[in-house]
């Protein structure tokens, strides 16, 4: 973790802190917030995105979600309110995406578009349909660490969370009046500009090829890596919904965007395309 208190400029002191979590750089940067004041925001943050990063990493065996990956096929599993309010959320966003958003994209057979989960409200479990089936909330979990971080520090009236660049949430006006200006990076040319968006009790999450230009996301009707250029952009007030909308509409075929979008009122994307160049092209939605 870090964190630095800067006064440099008196007039807009600044905290900046840094902390390496959810396999992301997360950042924020809360402007004219006294100095003791950003410190205790700042750790209850961290708390949050840690306390995301332990609940929800397939990759760790001791996680919730692990342990309902492993026996959720053989009996109901109970889960924690919050597991289950997060399970019916991906439930919701795969009806609302037409199926593109899917936490279940990584299971192994393609049957059944790869399989369900029951979810009994009454005694706070959840049960597979079939063996197989494994969830996998690294879509999903991100953007819900944002939405709470962001929650957290919006009475501080000004601010700007980052998880990797991807993933943007700004608090008010930037402190200087204008928008806050959130920049893209071209896929193969570092020193280019992708595209710009400008943000303000708002956020911003981008889905596609990663900066090496390789795909890492699961397609769940064929449980392949998504092979297509560019990028989605989205931008709207919750940090949550931007994050499944930029992953289910870079999925989805270019004729079923516009119809996955209208189910998200106040919500905008636009498709960005890197070309070998170094131009861009930045296509609304």
């Amino acid at each position: 973790m870090e964190f630095v208190y800067s006064t440099r400029n008196p007039e807009v002191p600044v905290a900046y802190a840094r902390l390496i979590a959810m396999h992301t750089q997360c950042e924020i940067l809360l402007p004219r917030c006294p100095e003791e004041e950003a410190r205790g925001l700042v750790d209850k943050a961290w708390n949050l995105v840690l306390a995301a990063e332990k609940k929800y990493n397939l990759y760790n065996p001791d996680s919730e979600l692990s342990k309902v990956n492993r026996n959720a096929a053989d009996k109901d599993v109970e889960i924690d309110d919050e597991m289950f309010m997060v399970l019916q959320l991906c439930s919701t966003f795969r009806t609302a995406t037409r199926g593109w958003f899917d936490i279940s994209a990584h299971s192994g057979s393609r049957s059944d578009r790869a399989g369900r989960w029951t979810l009994d409200a009454t005694r706070r479990t959840v049960r597979f349909s079939r063996q197989g089936m494994t969830l996998d909330l690294g879509g999903f979990a991100k953007g819900f660490a944002l939405e709470q971080v962001s929650g957290l520090l919006s009475p501080t009236g000004c601010g700007i969370i980052s998880f990797g660049g991807s993933s943007t949430y700004a608090i008010g006006k930037h402190p200087f009046g204008q928008d806050w200006p959130v920049s893209i990076p071209h896929l193969y040319y570092k020193d280019k500009i992708a595209g710009t968006f400008h943000l303000s009790d708002s956020s911003l999450s981008v889905s596609g090829k990663d900066s090496s230009g390789r795909g890492h996301i699961i397609d769940p009707n064929t449980g392949n890596t998504v092979e297509k250029e560019g990028m989605v952009a989205v931008q709207g007030s919750s940090a949550m919904v931007t994050e499944v909308l930029s992953t289910a509409l870079w999925i989805a075929p270019q004729n079923q965007r516009k119809e996955i979008l209208s189910s998200f009122e106040g919500y905008e994307a636009w498709e960005i395309l890197c070309l070998p160049d170094g131009k861009t092209r930045v296509l609304k939605i």
